[in-house]
């Protein structure tokens, strides 16, 4: 079996001395660059479709992921979590109010690379 993602990434934490790399200062300044880009994605967004209702969030409850899965199919979305568990994407979520009055989500912004390794 392949391990190569997992041996980079152990050897990146050590090399990095585990946290020290994920609240590096190039981290930091690379989650703020996430931030800024999802807030022009939504401007531009605002700007294009100013017929659309659009929203920020900075993050979504687990819960609210299952309740959509299950709506599709009962055997999805399992409550296999903390209660109040909540997914953080680091550059947020952006969503859009359909016809129905419902919530779709239309980005997730995530950084792919932390740390300064």
């Amino acid at each position: 079996m392949k391990k190569g993602q997992s041996n980079r990434l152990t050897k990146q934490q050590k090399e990095g001395q585990g946290p020290l790399t994920i609240f590096h200062e190039d981290a930091i300044v690379h989650d703020k660059e996430v931030y800024s880009t999802s807030m022009f994605v939504m401007k531009r967004l605002e700007a294009e479709f100013p017929m659309l209702t659009f929203r920020y969030r900075k993050d979504l409850q687990k819960k609210e992921i299952n309740v959509a899965l299950q709506k599709i199919d009962k055997y999805l979305g399992q409550t296999l979590f903390v209660e109040n568990a909540r997914i953080k994407p680091d550059g947020g979520i952006i969503e859009v109010k359909d016809d129905a009055g419902n919530w779709r989500v239309v980005l997730v912004s995530e950084a792919k690379h932390q740390g300064y390794f």
